[in-house]
């Protein structure tokens, strides 16, 4: 575990944080059993000594006061408050009856396993169980986060892989000639190495252009912003094609070797010229050609992508449209462009989780939305999972068959949900949910059962995601957990094992080294080793070292995929809702800080002080007209609710912010507030955005553009 020893009494660690996925090295300090010191590790390979405030709050929230501790049960009315500590044997013993007593009486599928972002810490081993119990319900954040994206990529390529276009902490961005921020603020959301590089590569000659219709730093320092109507990325991207194609500025080697569809293509995006699309995007004819030229002409570029695309009601075909423009131009996998998957010999959480796709069929086919939504839920799509809207049918309704109970890991579910009082609504009547977190969160008021989760100091294992191929982040903990918090993965191998199921794994450690398989080595030795670096690769696809899945073997322009659902097999765009008198303003939710991770956070006071409120971003002059300063608390209703729902947020005065326009955070709770609820729902915005609005092809929710009023008491 210890990597260095500065005196008797300290050592260190090398690990990293896993509270994002940009997985920063960290070195931890430990004098006397406690951890005294965080700071960034110089030696790894994207962070290189820097941490942001999340990072750097590890310790705070290691020893955060309100962390739970041990199993609780309720003992008072579910959402009363009221709970009992119990052993983990008790805890167990309860759970694995309990399922094992709703198996009998209404199957396995009555039975779902439900996971947030989770930055996967449990899709693994809870998809592993989901197997072993026979149930095909597993529900997880992914429909508005990465796989609409990734569903793109497997109707163009073969591979549900979102990194065809999201490319996030790849070094190889600085290589690029241009660089395309789409929806993507990485100052924010990646700071290491994109967010703090790309302004000096910019300064090196590589050019910046950036699709948002929010000031950020990047914006304003652009060569070419375009300030974009919320969700109309599909008609920006199809008016690019059109200048791209007509003007003959595609790679023609690369469209003739490696792809099928393109006549196809050519003829359809006749429809999209860019004076059609700046109607549309609020984007001028001339800005809309000059980016298509700047992208097209500074081989190699790159599309750093990200999920606002895949929180509109059209996600799916605008990441296809975006992947298309991407691999014409020949950016496909070349050094400074977009990199293809790497098929890796380290599984992913998300490759364990797969154990559930070697159910019977039949019983996949009864997967929840399976026949509603085939590609997200169905057993042929690239989703397989349930979407969160046909849970509460279930739940409520009980069609096509009641949910009875719910296994819930790194998931405040109330918060995530769309039309949240329909998630709080569900939950109280499954008839048993137990719930694993750091802290009692107001979806774990709503359990049975409470279990108490490791915070990244105390967990070993190996972090990944698509977004660096070449790069394996390795976990290590600081210290052993303080109290009785345990690893998700440990709990999922524990309860199956309670449950006398055939897991093949008997602890934590033999878990990660089945993982670990594959590069020959365990964990135990890899100690002092916080990253794996894999061979760098490229232009696979020219050397036989990589396959395109896709029907035709090529990358499919005209996806034959979709057509086979009965879907577009070409990109079209979208109209987003339209505005009212009475409901003026778009709402963008879903804004991201640097502070906090959806939930995540609002208990540490490091970042609290930093960011102590929810805020509303609004243009000054329109202020202004409505009698609102900044600091002024305002209420926000939606179109879909009116008067029947309203959240509150300060009002934060943006110079430069479109005048039809305003934007808020998601995820906002007040852990201070010792209720049940917590402030659930005072300023979350999930309260205000119905569930029934999605992207036809995977079920996407509407985010980004909801037609609202703000005005204050």
């Amino acid at each position: 575990m210890s990597i260095m020893t500065l005196d008797l009494r300290e050592r260190v660690v090398k690990t990293v944080c896993s509270i994002c996925y940009s997985s920063c090295g960290v070195l931890a300090h430990i004098r006397d059993g406690r951890v005294i010191k965080i700071e960034g590790d110089p030696d790894h390979p994207w962070s290189k000594g820097a941490l942001c405030p999340k990072g750097l709050s590890g310790i705070e929230l290691l020893y955060h006061p309100d962390r739970l501790n041990y199993p609780m049960k309720r003992a008072g009315e579910r959402g009363e408050g009221k709970w009992k500590r119990i052993s983990w044997g008790e805890a167990l013993d309860t759970i694995s009856f309990r399922l094992n007593d709703i198996k009998e009486k209404y199957g396995p599928e009555a039975i779902c396993l439900a996971t947030g972002a989770g930055l996967y810490s449990n899709y693994g081993t809870m998809g592993y169980f989901a197997y072993l119990l026979g149930t095909p319900n597993m529900m997880t954040s992914g429909y508005v986060c990465f796989n609409p994206a990734g569903t793109a990529a497997w109707a163009t390529i073969g591979y549900p892989a979102a990194l065809f276009a999201q490319e996030m902490v790849n070094e190889d961005i600085f290589d690029s000639k241009c660089i395309l921020l789409w929806a993507s603020n990485p100052k924010n959301t990646h700071p290491y190495p994109v967010g703090e590089g790309i302004l000096p590569q910019k300064k090196k000659g590589t050019k910046l252009i950036v699709v948002d219709p929010r000031p950020t730093e990047f914006a304003k320092k652009a060569d070419l912003w375009l300030r974009i109507r919320p969700a109309t990325d599909d008609a920006l991207v199809l008016g690019m094609l059109h200048v791209v194609i007509n003007e003959g500025l595609y790679d023609e080697k690369f469209v003739n070797d490696y792809t099928s569809g393109f006549e196809e293509l050519k003829i359809h995006i006749q429809q999209y010229p860019p004076s059609r699309m700046s109607e549309i995007t609020w984007i001028s004819e001339t800005d809309i050609v000059s980016a298509a030229r700047m992208f097209a002409l500074a081989r190699p570029s790159c599309i750093v992508q990200r999920v606002p695309i895949d929180q509109s009601c059209n996600a799916v075909q605008t990441s296809r449209a975006i992947f298309i423009m991407n691999a014409i131009c020949g950016n496909l996998d070349k050094k400074g462009g977009n990199l293809l998957p790497r098929v890796g010999d380290v599984p992913t959480e998300n490759a364990v989780r797969a154990q559930m796709e070697k159910l019977p069929r039949e019983v996949l086919e009864k997967r929840i939305g399976a026949r509603e939504m085939p590609i997200i839920s169905g057993p042929d799509g690239p989703g397989k999972m349930v979407h969160p809207t046909f849970w509460v049918r279930a739940v409520l309704t009980g069609s096509p068959y009641p949910i009875k109970a719910q296994i819930t890991g790194a998931n405040n579910q109330i918060l995530r949900d769309q039309n949240s009082r329909s998630a709080i609504e569900a939950l109280k009547k499954l008839e048993f949910s137990a719930t694993m977190d750091l802290f009692m969160t107001p979806t774990s008021e709503l359990s049975d059962i409470v279990l108490p989760a490791v915070s990244w100091l105390e967990r070993d294992g190996l972090r990944g995601h698509p977004g660096y191929p070449y790069l394996i982040p390795i976990q290590h903990r600081a210290l052993d957990p303080l109290y009785e918090q345990w690893d998700d993965n440990q709990f999922f191998i524990e309860l199956a094992r309670r449950m006398e199921m055939d897991i093949p794994w008997q602890s934590l450690e033999e878990y990660t080294d089945f993982r670990l398989k594959g590069r020959g080595v365990t964990l135990k030795e890899l100690e002092g080793i916080n990253f794996i670096t894999l061979p760098k690769e490229y232009e696979r696809h020219t050397k036989g070292q990589f396959e395109f899945k896709t029907p035709s073997k090529k990358v499919e322009l005209y996806s034959t995929l979709l057509e086979k659902f009965g879907f577009n097999p070409l990109p079209r765009p979208v109209a987003p809702p339209e505005t009212t008198p009475e409901f003026p303003f778009i709402l963008m939710g879903g804004k991201k800080s640097l502070e906090y991770v959806h939930t995540a956070g609002r208990q540490i006071k490091l970042l609290r002080k930093r960011y102590p409120e929810p805020t509303l971003e609004i243009n000054p002059e329109v202020a202004v007209e409505k009698d609102i300063r900044d600091g002024d608390w305002v209420w926000v209703e939606t179109l879909y609710f009116r008067e029947r729902e309203r959240v509150k947020f300060k009002a934060k005065l943006v110079d430069g912010f479109p005048k039809q326009v305003v934007a808020v955070e998601h995820g906002w709770w007040f852990p201070e507030k010792e209720d049940p609820e917590h402030g659930s729902l005072d300023s979350n915005v999930n309260l205000v955005i119905p569930n029934d609005i999605y992207d036809p092809i995977f079920g996407s929710t509407n985010l980004r553009s909801i037609p609202c009023r703000v005005y204050k008491e």
